[in-house]
């Protein structure tokens, strides 16, 4: 039993299970309305869209900031992480408001104000959760998703049992957490600084902005892929990220860990290892299973098993150049990493545009993602390396919790 207790003490201190049942959740809900409440589907697949922008949002202003080191020792973090989230809270929610009105024009005012509740309520909780990883252990600052995630689940079933609409399933146990985090914040020490708005959001507003040119991306990859090389090419992407799902579910944990841990975080964690085994295990069975990928999309069958391979090489690459890149956000001067930040978008969008002059079909557009994520690498291992000499930002002291054993990047 004790093994077993262990088992389970490490892994809610990890970032693993956070991405897990974070993915778990929001399967969760979509398939609650495919089921038993058909009429919101549509609604809810936005948003689990839009969701992705408060965990991207806040990481880059609270959470980057915190791990470089770029927060003063004297501000009371908490205080700063609740502004910088009441300040996000109009502006996603018009964006998300325009999402809403575009993708979906039949669906009145308040059916889209509704649709947009959990996404402006999980902008507090990612605040509060990178706070709490600074001010107390990852550990404690895990509940924050983790008990979310898990009152959502159970919600559900209480949701469809009354007969309630499913696109609000989250309120509650947002709330619930809410409301214990904030009852439960430690004391302001007395000489304690709470900056202003402006102030507290410069501080996170270059990592900001690299997020947002990475976002543009995410969203330009498939437009061009239809563009150049035909409907099939979005379908047989789409495809292959949902065959990667476990994959991208470690990844994204590393990445967490990593930016939980800043300057504290290692190169070879336990996380770190899993990915590569999920990236290699996932592989190996879509290249070995053509069922497999006739089950997940016809078009995706028709595709030969050699540009599956170079595929699962750009993924690789891919892997590489995200934990490049985060260490170097680590580690470098803000606008250091800016400059690196938007020179990959740069490379990755000169290879979308040059793949407009030669791709016509999927073999060809996966080539040029391949070579350009491995310009990408390039890029980074280029910039990190003249930085090195020139040292790191100094980083303010702050008195931290130590990190539990088992949890953290080191688990």
């Amino acid at each position: 039993m004790r093994p077993l207790l262990a088992l389970g003490a490490r892994l809610q201190g990890s970032q693993l299970s956070v991405q897990a049942l974070t993915r778990l959740c929001s399967v969760y809900v979509f398939l609650l309305a495919s089921w038993a409440d058909t009429d919101r589907l549509p609604a809810v697949a936005l948003q689990g869209a839009l969701l992705a922008i408060p965990y991207t949002l806040l990481e880059a202003l609270v959470g980057r900031p915190l791990s470089a080191g770029l927060v003063p020792a004297d501000w009371h973090v908490e205080s700063w992480a609740g502004r910088v989230a009441a300040a996000t809270l109009a502006p996603v929610a018009v964006v998300g408001y325009l999402c809403a009105t575009v993708a979906l024009p039949d669906t009145g005012a308040a059916d889209r104000l509704i649709l947009l509740a959990p996404v402006l309520l999980q902008l507090p909780i990612e605040a509060f959760f990178w706070a709490t990883a600074n001010t107390r252990t990852p550990r404690r600052a895990n509940l924050v998703p983790q008990l979310t995630a898990v009152g959502t689940l159970l919600g559900g079933a209480v949701f469809v049992a009354l007969d309630l609409r499913v696109d609000v399933v989250a309120v509650p146990a947002q709330v619930a957490v809410l409301a214990w985090v904030l009852l439960r914040r430690p004391a302001a020490a007395p000489a304690a600084v709470r900056p202003g708005l402006r102030r507290g959001l410069r501080v996170g507003s270059v990592y900001c902005v690299a997020a947002a040119v990475d976002l543009s991306y995410t969203v330009t990859l498939p437009s061009v892929a239809g563009a150049v090389a035909g409907p099939a090419a979005v379908v047989v992407l789409r495809a292959m990220d949902l065959v990667f799902g476990p994959f991208h579910v470690v990844l994204s944990a590393s990445v967490r860990e990593d930016v939980v841990a800043g300057r504290r975080g290692r190169w070879r964690t336990g996380t770190r290892a899993l990915t590569v085994v999920a990236l290699v295990a996932v592989s190996a069975v879509v290249l070995a299973s053509g069922p497999l990928r006739a089950l997940v999309a016809p078009d995706l069958a028709t595709v030969g098993v050699g540009v599956i391979a170079l595929y699962c090489g750009y993924k690789a690459l891919l892997t590489a150049a995200t934990w490049l890149s985060t260490r170097h956000m680590v580690w470098a001067a803000p606008r250091r990493y800016l400059v690196s930040a938007v020179g990959s978008r740069v490379v990755a969008f000169g290879g979308l545009a040059a793949s407009a002059l030669w791709v016509t079909g999927v073999a060809g557009l996966v080539v040029q993602l391949l070579v350009a994520e491995a310009l990408v690498v390039c890029w980074f291992l280029a910039r990190m390396r003249p930085w090195a000499a020139e040292g790191p930002v100094a980083e303010p002291a702050r008195d931290r919790d130590p990190v539990p054993a088992g949890g953290g990047a080191g688990s």
